[in-house]
């Protein structure tokens, strides 16, 4: 029987990652979130994606407290972040505003982790130790989950170097840390990224995933275009990844990934991709480079150091076979240990 089952679980992993290649850019998805810092120099961007048809359920900031912007927006569910290491042990700011906010009557279900600690800040990355993150962890997210809060792993990088991260956070918590899901960071092929969130799966058995950065940096506008449309009806279809942000909610003229991942113009103008992640047609409007003066905007509503654009190639460039044929290769072999 247990061999009976591994063969209808290859099959069904084949069935969806075909199906999703031939399928259209699918609608509004209650899964489908965004990674947002906004941007005082283009102060009404926050409005295209915070308006009430928007699609989009869920937000984050990289941290622990809401974007002024959205702070009345009940369309929008906020995750707070502890991005990075505070300044220092003894410090519990994050646990504090987080639980502030709960008091008050915010709707705080989920909480994220570290963002990329295995990464330096250059790429993104917060460049924690695993066993000081550990340590933060426990005097941070750890009393969350008394409060009804559901903790994510902190996200590391989709390279190699990730998973060991992560696996020396858990021995280095020494059993006292707890997190209810993993969020994926991945950059590159979308046949790469399916291959790395089943070994995440694999590595962390009874996980939901959260997709929380995604993107195809550098490449041609059409090759975009597909990445993200596959990757979303993949996301959608898999019932283990239960929420996703895709990298790109930001004018093409500061991407530094690449100016067709971005999901608005220079100008601020809703791009295909952009008006398609909101569930919408296609718009005609093509990413480009060119500069225009910012308009003033408010001040930031507080004081913290954003972090940088994600520049990392994760595993991405890692070259893979087509999904179709790296799982029909895994059937036919399976297949023929069950005949020898």
């Amino acid at each position: 029987m247990g061999r009976i089952l591994s063969y209808t679980a290859i099959f069904s992993s084949l069935t969806l990652i075909c199906t999703v290649q031939t399928a259209g850019f699918p609608s509004q998805s209650s899964k489908r979130g965004l990674v947002y810092v906004p941007n005082a120099n283009w102060p009404n961007d926050h409005k295209i994606w915070g308006r009430e048809n928007s699609g989009l359920t869920w937000y984050y900031n990289y941290v622990g407290y809401p974007s002024r912007v959205y702070q009345n927006n009940t369309n929008l569910e906020f995750i707070p972040q502890l991005w990075g290491a505070p300044s220092g042990y003894a410090d519990t700011t994050f646990l504090k505003n987080v639980t502030a906010q709960i008091v008050e009557g915010s709707n705080i279900t989920y909480a994220l982790g570290f963002n990329e600690p295995d990464g330096i800040g250059e790429t993104g990355g917060s460049n924690v130790r695993p066993g000081d993150a550990a340590r933060y962890w426990i005097t941070q997210m750890e009393p969350l989950r008394k409060l009804g809060v559901s903790l994510g792993a902190p996200a590391v990088t989709g390279a190699t170097q990730g998973f060991t991260w992560l696996s020396d956070f858990v021995k280095a918590c020494g059993g006292n840390c707890t997190f209810d899901f993993v969020p994926v960071h991945w950059y590159g092929s979308f046949d790469g990224m399916a291959s790395h969130i089943a070994d995440v799966s694999e590595a962390y058995p009874g996980k939901p995933i959260w997709v929380t950065e995604f993107g195809l940096p550098n490449a041609p506008l059409k090759e975009t275009q597909e990445f993200l449309n596959r990757s979303c009806a993949y996301f959608d279809a898999n019932p283990n990844i239960t929420h996703y942000s895709y990298f790109g909610s930001f004018r093409s003229s500061v991407s530094n990934i690449g100016i067709n991942s971005a999901m608005l113009n220079s100008n601020g103008s809703l791009t295909d991709m952009g008006s398609w992640y909101l569930g919408g047609n296609g718009t005609g409007v093509l990413p480009d480079n060119i500069t225009y003066t910012a308009t003033a905007g408010p001040p930031p509503s507080a004081t913290y150091t954003l972090p940088p654009l994600a520049t990392h190639p994760s595993a991405g460039h890692r070259p893979t076979l087509p999904s179709c044929l790296v799982a029909f290769l895994i059937i036919a072999w399976s297949w023929s240990k069950l005949i020898l």
